[in-house]
């Protein structure tokens, strides 16, 4: 009786350990995972320049990515894996060679790595916990990311991660000379900076309900204006507005022109900032050196 009493316990002892306590079979074997963090079709210039790269090909992580983090989450189970890597913590030779150990199973994984370009932007992406995902804050910075599923276990744990770009780009390019009575020009428009990588839509910041500005004097030289650029997410719909002063920052006149964001293109405003406010509107292009521009006109 004794014998029989001790085979019992052991067999619910094991029948416990590999299933949980809603009957759901758990995975019990671990495997390292090894992952090959790269950026797919980008060249490692910055946007504003001309693109010298075939199409499909892919970038190093070092060369375009300075941090990488990642979200992984077990299908069966529910039980989370998540992190940050830094370039400048672990050398370039190292970054983007992600190493984990994790049970064997089913995955959704989601990758978002940020780029060397506008140190003065910011990009981060957290975990909100009660609402299970995962979620990307995004202003004024060059930003990959991907999200896909994957299934795991000893004969198949190396992958390759290939990040395409996330963020769209303004670009403001004013051909005008600026009039000696002109001092400041500025550039205003509400846009949302945060990205929810559940349903892949975009959306404002905390609880309050309302979008993110971003206002932005343009730099005057030599009685011209420079090229502004601002990297946000893909969003439809913008009010951009572009307003004169005079050096007792009086407002001098404003117009306004409705522009559209999407990933990995530039939309480009671009046109002669006086004849607009004289009612010559400007000319609006959505650009993309990796495949055909797309024009968009704007009356």
């Amino acid at each position: 009786m004794l014998r029989k009493t001790f085979i019992l316990m052991a067999t619910m002892v094991a029948f416990c350990a590999c299933s949980n306590e809603n009957g759901i079979e758990d995975y019990t074997e671990d495997v390292q995972v090894s992952l090959s963090v790269n950026a797919l079709d980008v060249d490692v210039q910055p946007m504003n320049q001309p693109m010298l790269r075939s199409s499909g090909t892919r970038t190093d992580a070092s060369s375009v990515l300075t941090n990488i983090h990642y979200y992984l989450k077990n299908t069966v189970t529910g039980k989370t894996y998540s992190g940050e890597q830094r370039k400048s913590d672990i050398g370039s030779s190292e970054f983007g060679n992600i190493s984990l150990w994790i049970p064997a199973g089913t995955y959704q994984m989601i990758f978002f790595g940020y780029g060397t370009n506008n140190s003065n932007g910011t990009a981060s992406m957290y975990i909100q916990n009660d609402y299970d995902r995962a979620m990307v804050n995004l202003k004024n910075k060059d930003s990959f990311y991907l999200k896909t599923g994957k299934t795991i276990d000893a004969e198949n744990n190396q992958i390759d991660v290939n990040l395409s770009r996330l963020n769209g780009k303004l670009i403001i390019r004013l051909n005008d000379d600026v009039p000696s009575d002109i001092k400041k020009i500025k550039a205003k428009m509400s846009y949302y900076p945060v990205f929810n990588t559940q349903n892949e839509t975009v959306t404002y910041e905390g609880s309050s309900g309302v979008a993110s500005v971003m206002e932005s004097y343009l730099t005057i030289e030599n009685e011209s204006v420079n090229e502004f650029g601002f990297y946000l997410l893909p969003q439809t719909g913008r009010t951009l507005i572009l307003s004169v002063y005079d050096e007792s920052d009086n407002e001098l006149g404003s117009c306004s022109v409705t522009v559209s964001f999407y990933k990995n293109k530039k939309t480009i405003v671009e046109g002669n900032l006086f004849d607009v406010i004289t009612q010559k509107p400007f000319v609006v292009t959505v650009s993309d050196e990796w495949d055909e521009d797309i024009v968009v006109p704007i009356q």
